[in-house]
């Protein structure tokens, strides 16, 4: 960073003191308080100037023109598999769900990977991209409930059958929509994974894992929704923070005392109860035992103060002693002895409810902080009491509710029916009152897991389920993460945290629309069936039919010929498979199966999704591929956040804060306050905001976007009508012929591909987009300004024209390409413009796939273009052009001029070694009037520099410079870079005393109305 001790600070991106005013200039529109610099078209010399000539409009009229500019994307995505020369890039789609309108998290999706592949194509990459959906599960399966009127009439074909036409119906809708956004990808070929192939390949990935021991039958605890009567996965939970249960404390009667407390010879008239804390009342009539941890102090207390239970003592956690007090409210709680744990164990309590005993046992999941100190213990109805319990054979399992949430006639005739999260609940809790079992009640405010489709709480029951384990593969799947490009990286840490603490993962789902597991059981042991035979034949009727035929099909059909005769010994499965099994198999079902990676070895160079799926697609894929291939199906995994409005809160349709991408493309009725703002600028608001967390969008962010693009597009704008005449087959000067000035640009062009390269090869966009906001802002506030003269004024075939006209060809070609993967439409037009030398001035054909930008390549810059000798010349010389500037702003505030060309200017400067300003200066001494955009500059130097011993602080507000009075306007400061002084600098600045060029507008003219020396000799030149 450069400063001056006056009050100026200046960034190697410079922020100017006029930076508004020039910044307009350098496009020919009229500053405030200035003219324009664009000279008149009814000037007498107007035919005799180079004036920009563009038909790339100002307005980018996205929503009537984009669709006119947009490439095929099929056809570009076939072009250049076709035709790049590269390396294979491999984006494997996650599916989106077959269900619904696009909304903007697809747009976010979508966009964010197509950014990616139109890059890699850019790159010369042989980009595969084949979209993909999701196609199975509940909320495609509850369509067919809403054509079928009747239960009784859904047969499992007639619901397979809606479900699936449905799908097909919701997928060419959503395809179309994302073509519009300009979605590169194989579009006629798309992955579905109700697809017959698909399908194979998912059933053999469950046979191999099952070969290999990692998928089981059996019976565990699991997630199970009620409302979509089906278990779950952890994947389809969510949680609700602000769940309300009631929660209750019950007595279990003592019957038999541990062998440590029989001898502590405690009275004998005294009823010994353990207090049980739940939240789930329901789940009291499963309990089988009362959980403690061995370490723990526990204590037993008797309530003194209480008529009610003065006859009686608790046994409970010593640390939860005065929480508990307070909760009871029976007045005090009389420690009579305490205890640890381990001491307790061995004691046999009564179930309050039924006749049947529930001992204490020990274990480690017990801990301090909430409850009584003793764990209400239904090894059917939670996953830490089945773990537990499981090592004690003598306790049972039970589960006494049904698939639809319904407590079974296990738990007797009074319960039984009832719904448990609802009117069972309620009963429960009336029994445990009336039989005086229950102590105290109250609402309990958590967090609960629901159901993710139906949004209603889920239970934990134990059923026979398949599962996958995966103990015996979690230290391959971590050691697979380690090696995977994670962005951001933190995403390393969330995946293997949640892979490091799963053991199991029930894939099977009690529901008709999915790919239903393949196996047969024996009728009279219940033994599955499933070999090499069955799986095999299986796949053959899958591959010709689909999976409808397992449910159309007859048992005897589907068993392989050896075993038709046994028909009768054995039914068919009616259990599908997780949605996540049958995506998570997707790296086979899609891109082994179609030959694109290696079946054993072969990998996806990047997955892009939510960071949702860390828990979902991500994982899953991970966890299929390491069962049959140890190894991890992707390099790259990158995640983006959710939406939020404007206000920063999560969009919602029951809120009605949500936007669709289609009222943002094509405006809403009411185009003022819904304007058409067309696709690119979407694909401006993705790439321009930090994806790995969560976005906002709305109409004010929306607004801002626009502003950004339309900076950009006049730069584009200003550079396509500076070179209407230059076609750079003929026109190009070598690199070694151009001016310090050009070489300079060249440098910033070179400094910004090298930037956004690696920004787009790290995947952040956000700063793609600012390199380009940054480099438009900055090149136009310095170069643009500068070189109008010699673009407008010069002759046409001059060398310092053409010179800049073979930088503006380069920075156009350079930045446009950088664009091109956000803003394709824009870039497409420009591109169009930029070459419409081609074909004798007839331009390209516009429908031709090669005449596509993504066609063009990634521009290669010579490594001479990068310039550090020059980068530092021109530093120190924008560094000095803000100290003039300075000068001009307080000339014009005054009214003493109107343009900066109306002066003349007196340079004196130091010449430091590490410093050279008159060295830099004198370099370029004869374009130092269009450097400082004045009519003519003398240029003299300090013979020493006399450092200030001290750097003044810059006051609070800019100082206005008064002339003297001669009427010059005289300003002497020091350029300091951060606290370095580096050298000083004397600006005298005044009236030129020559008369205005009537062409070029300079003050340098001899005589009045008589054009200048300059402009005389060009002229000459065109007579």
């Amino acid at each position: 960073m450069i400063s001056l001790n006056n009050n100026i600070t200046f960034f190697n991106k410079r922020i100017i003191v006029n930076s508004l005013n020039n910044y307009k200039r350098s496009f020919g529109t009229k500053p405030q308080n200035e003219e324009s610099t664009i000279v008149d078209s009814n000037h007498s010399f107007a035919h005799t100037l180079n004036l920009p000539k563009t038909t790339f409009s100002m307005k980018a009229n996205a929503a009537t023109r984009e669709p006119t500019l947009l490439k095929d994307p099929y056809k570009l995505y076939k072009w250049q598999l076709e035709n790049n020369k590269g390396d294979n890039w491999v984006f494997h789609d996650g599916p989106p769900y077959a269900n619904g309108d696009l909304h903007m998290g697809h747009a976010l999706n979508k966009i964010l990977k197509d950014i990616v592949n139109r890059y890699k194509v850019l790159r010369g990459f042989k980009v595969n991209y084949i979209p993909g959906w999701d196609c199975h599960g509940l909320p495609i399966e509850q369509q067919a409930f809403k054509k079928l009127k009747k239960s009784s009439d859904m047969k499992p074909s007639d619901i397979r059958k809606i479900a699936g036409d449905f799908a097909k119906k919701e997928i060419e809708k959503q395809s179309k929509g994302f073509q519009e956004l300009g979605i590169l990808g194989d579009w006629e070929n798309p992955y579905k994974t109700l697809d017959h192939g698909y399908e194979v390949e998912q059933i053999q990935t469950f046979y191999d894992m099952f070969n290999k021991g990692y998928i089981y039958r059996g019976v565990k605890p699991v997630h199970w929704s009620p409302s979509s009567r089906t278990a779950l996965a952890d994947a389809e939970l969510e949680y609700n923070d602000n769940h309300t249960s009631k929660s209750i404390f019950v007595k279990f009667n003592v019957k038999s005392l541990s062998t440590h407390l029989a001898k502590q010879n405690l009275p004998t008239n005294q009823k010994i109860s353990a207090i049980i804390w739940t939240t789930t009342p329901w789940t009291i009539p499963a309990n089988q035992a009362i959980c403690v941890n061995s370490e723990m102090d526990y204590v037993l207390v008797q309530p003194i103060e209480s008529e009610q239970y003065k006859d009686e003592m608790f046994i409970i956690s010593k640390e939860r002693l005065e929480s508990l007090t307070k909760s009871f409210n029976i007045g005090e709680l009389k420690v009579i002895l305490e205890f640890k744990g381990e001491q307790l164990k061995g004691t046999i309590t009564k179930h309050p409810q039924y006749d049947r005993i529930s001992p204490i046992i020990t274990g480690e999941h017990v801990i301090e902080g909430s409850g009584t100190g003793l764990v209400h213990t239904a090894p059917g109805h939670g996953v830490e009491d089945f773990q537990i319990c499981q090592q004690y054979p003598e306790i049972k399992v039970l589960s006494p509710v049904n698939d639809l949430g319904l407590f079974t006639d296990e738990v007797g005739e009074k319960f039984v029916g009832l719904e448990v999260l609802g009117d069972g609940n309620e009963a429960v809790i009336n029994d445990l009152e009336n039989i005086g079992s229950l102590i105290h009640k109250e609402n309990y405010v958590h967090k609960y897991p629901y159901d993710w489709r139906t949004k209603k709480p889920i239970i934990i029951r134990t059923t026979l389920q398949w599962f996958v384990g995966l103990k015996n593969i979690q230290q391959t799947a971590l050691k697979g993460i380690e090696r995977v490009n994670m962005v951001p990286p933190s995403g390393t840490n969330r995946l293997s945290s949640m892979v490091g603490k799963r053991t199991d993962w029930c894939i099977s789902r009690q529901r008709v629309w999915g790919c239903p597991i393949p196996v047969f059981y024996n009728v009279n042991t219940n033994e599955a069936l499933i070999n090499d035979e069955t799986i095999n034949h299986i796949k053959e009727l899958f591959g010709k039919f689909g999976s409808d035929c397992w449910f159309e099909m007859t048992t005897q059909q589907l068993l392989p010929p050896s075993l038709k005769d046994q028909h009768e010994n054995f039914v068919k499965g009616m259990d599908t498979m997780d949605v996540w099994f049958d995506s998570g198999t997707s790296w086979r079902g899609v891109l082994v199966e179609r030959g694109i990676i290696d079946k054993d070895t072969g990998k996806a160079d990047i997955y892009l999704e939510g960071s949702d799926q860390h828990r979902g697609w991500f994982q899953s894929s991970l966890l299929t591929s390491v069962c049959v291939r140890d190894i991890e199906p992707y390099r790259n995994v990158v995640t983006h956040g959710f939406l939020l409005d404007e206000s920063g809160i999560k969009m919602s349709k029951s809120i009605g804060n949500t936007i669709v991408p289609s009222t943002v493309i094509k405006g809403g009725p009411n185009k003022v306050q819904n304007p058409p703002y067309g696709v690119d600028l979407l694909r401006t608001w993705v790439a321009s905001s930090d994806y790995s967390k969560d976005i906002s969008i709305g109409p004010n962010i929306l607004i801002k976007i626009l502003d950004g693009i339309k900076k950009i597009r006049n730069t584009l704008r200003f550079m396509l009508a500076s070179n209407f005449d230059f076609d750079p087959t003929i026109h190009s000067i070598p690199y070694e012929n151009l001016s310090s000035l050009d070489k300079y640009a060249l440098h910033k062009v070179f400094k910004l591909q090298e930037s956004v390269t690696r920004h787009y090869d790290q995947f952040q966009f956000q700063k793609v987009h600012s390199d380009i906001i940054s480099f438009s802002i900055d090149i136009s506030s310095f170069y643009f300004d500068v070189i109008k003269r010699h673009l407008y004024a010069d002759s046409p075939n001059s060398h310092s024209r053409r010179s800049t006209q073979t930088v503006l060809f380069k920075m156009l070609d350079v930045m446009n390409v950088a664009l091109a993967p956000i803003t394709v439409h824009t870039s497409e037009d420009v591109f169009l413009h930029q070459y419409q030398f081609k074909n004798n001035g007839k331009g390209l054909d516009k429908d031709l796939i090669e005449n596509s930008v993504f066609a063009q390549g990634w521009p290669l810059l010579p490594s001479e273009y990068e310039n550090e000798k020059i980068s530092n010349q021109f530093t120190n010389i924008i560094a000095i052009r803000d100290v003039v500037n300075k000068v001009l702003q307080s000339m014009r505030s005054q009214g003493i001029i109107g343009r900066s060309d109306e002066t003349v200017l007196e340079l004196k400067v130091t010449n430091e070694e590490y410093a050279p300003f008159y060295n830099d200066l004198f370099a370029i001494n004869s374009q130092l009037d269009d450097i400082f955009c004045v009519s003519n500059v003398l240029l003299n130097k300090f013979n020493t520099f006399e450092k200030d011993e001290q750097q003044p602080q810059p006051p609070q507000q800019q100082q206005q410079i008064e002339p003297n009075s001669k009427g010059e306007f005289i300003y002497n400061t020091i350029i300091s870079n951060n606290s370095k002084q580096l050298g000083r600098v004397e600006v005298l600045l005044k009236t030129s005393d020559k008369f205005k060029c009537p062409r070029c507008w300079r003050h340098s003219s001899i005589e009045n109305d008589k054009v200048c020396k300059p402009c005389d000799s060009v002229l000459e030149s065109l007579k």
